[in-house]
């Protein structure tokens, strides 16, 4: 008589995602790193990234908008039910 053997595999549960932190961290810098040089820009008498320093400074308070923005609408996220 012939043995069947029958492989069984224990089902296997989904592991919860890893995140990696590095991620977060490498974007973080990098935003601190762009808006940093519109910061810089609106204190130079001659920005590099604009044509004068109004708009130098406009820049800088446009992005500082959008970072503000972002940070309210993510608080709005966390308290999504």
């Amino acid at each position: 008589m012939a043995n069947a053997t029958q492989t069984q595999t224990a089902p296997t549960t989904p592991q919860a995602e890893s995140f990696d932190r590095k991620d977060l961290s490498r974007l973080f810098s990098r935003l601190r790193h762009e808006v940093g040089g519109l910061v810089d820009d609106a204190n130079r008498s001659r920005p590099f990234y604009a044509k004068s320093k109004e708009e130098a400074v406009a820049k800088r308070d446009a992005a500082l908008k959008v970072i503000g923005e972002l940070a309210d609408r993510i608080d709005v996220l966390k308290k999504q039910d």
